[in-house]
């Protein structure tokens, strides 16, 4: 799930920037990306979950023709 990790490691860079910058911007800004952050720990469970489901819900074996990979990825 690469975009999740990268959102992960960009959610972390912007938290550890803002704290290092004291105002009450960059305190709303810390406050928002913990909140990502945390939101997208929890979701890559669900994300594994969904993508080993996914191909039961194909159209057949060459063609994936749903659209739960997309929405992971």
């Amino acid at each position: 799930q690469p975009l999740l990790s990268t959102l992960q490691t960009l959610s972390q860079d912007n938290l550890c920037w803002f704290s290092a910058r004291p105002s009450p911007t960059s305190g709303r800004f810390c406050s928002a990306f913990s909140s990502l952050l945390a939101q997208s720990r929890r979701l890559g469970p669900s994300l594994r979950h969904l993508l080993r489901a996914a191909p039961s819900f194909d159209l057949d074996e060459a063609t994936p023709g749903n659209g739960y990979r997309s929405l992971c990825q």
